[in-house]
């Protein structure tokens, strides 16, 4: 996952070649809503008018951005992609406004973290045509989690600059007040004939600040056309990271990647020990040597004699089976023809 530096680099590069293209997007996109809210004069219809129109239109816009990120060149009609699939962006834009718009009324740190959970919306709406709004906005939340911080450092490491023209407005309207205050003072402490004789530079006072007011807002407009570009396009590469490091929740999830470990000395109470799948080698039987002290008196191994058995005939080793029956002392009866064979004998 890059870091916000990195970000930034990757949308220097990004724009390098295309900024004519980004400024002329972003400036006539500026200039049709301008255009087109002149329809909220017209009370509650003027209003649903304009936000029907402005939903898809900044759909399309944000579509724009996150195409010059890809180098897909797109062209300027581009800006009105949006209304392709005018009914799905609309919803879309509607329940995006109404989520954060809710979040807001519990103070307004709550409806700007919203509105970073649900800022993947309009993109994640561009990748899958399929997707509802509603599932959409929840994919934006799930892949948003941890990562809102981020994305609000990337966003303020731009926007930091605006706050520059901003004090010095602030400080030039301090300085009109005292010097209106200052007059006033001067004007009710002396004579009026004292007060007469004076020079009045509140005129000049005014022109300067009117004059450093319309300079201020000049400035401003430069570096809306100098950020706002880089602004856009750097969260369309921070939408690219994202995806990249989260995927999309409604398909398979790749398991690959994960890797189950087990410690090999894991005492922890109640933890089982690793099964090793092969089986255990068995150990090689001894060697032994018949070996004295001195290299003549090794002793080399004796074959044994094997001597053949004499073959039998099957006459041969009936008649054997039945003599060594026959005189078999385990047997009763053999004991007791012998006896009697003794008798006979000594009878003799």
């Amino acid at each position: 996952m890059m870091s916000i530096s990195e970000i930034r680099k990757m949308t220097k590069q990004s724009l390098k070649g295309n900024w004519g293209l980004a400024i002329g997007g972003m400036a006539l996109a500026y200039v049709i809503l301008m255009a087109v809210s002149i329809i909220n004069f017209i009370p509650v219809l003027g209003t649903i008018a304009y936000y029907v129109f402005a939903g898809p239109f900044m759909i399309g816009a944000t579509w724009f951005f996150l195409a010059i990120t890809r180098q897909e060149k797109p062209e300027i009609g581009y800006l009105f992609s949006g209304f392709k699939t005018f009914g799905r962006n609309l919803l879309a834009a509607v329940l995006v406004f109404i989520f954060t718009f809710l979040w807001s009324l519990l103070f307004l740190i709550p409806g700007i973290i919203k509105s970073f959970s649900y800022s993947q919306t309009f993109m994640i709406l561009r990748d899958d045509p399929t997707i509802s709004p509603l599932d959409a906005i929840t994919e934006s939340r799930h892949r948003m989690n941890g990562h809102k911080g981020r994305l609000f450092g990337l966003v303020l490491s731009y926007i930091w600059v605006f706050f520059i023209p901003v004090i010095i407005m602030m400080v030039l309207g301090i300085i009109a007040m005292a010097t209106t205050a200052m007059f006033d003072y001067g004007y009710n402490a002396y004579s009026y004939d004292y007060y007469s004789s004076v020079p009045d530079m509140s005129p000049v006072f005014a022109i300067v600040f009117i004059l450093g007011y319309f300079l201020m807002l000049a400035v401003l407009f430069g570096l809306a056309i100098w950020i706002y570009p880089q602004v856009l396009v750097a969260c369309a590469v921070f939408y690219d990271d994202l995806y990249a490091s989260t995927g999309t929740f409604g398909g398979d999830t790749d398991t690959s990647a994960y890797k189950t470990t087990v410690p090999e000395d894991d005492t922890t109470f109640g933890a089982l020990p690793p099964i090793d799948p092969a089986p255990p080698e068995e150990p090689e039987s001894p060697h032994f040597e018949n070996k004295t002290w001195g290299s003549d008196s090794m002793v080399s191994p004796v074959a044994p004699d094997v001597t053949p058995e004499p073959k039998t005939t099957p006459e041969e080793e009936t008649h054997t089976d039945t003599i060594s029956e026959a005189v078999r002392p385990s047997q009763p009866a053999d004991h007791e023809e012998t006896t009697e064979q003794k008798n006979d004998d000594e009878q003799k």
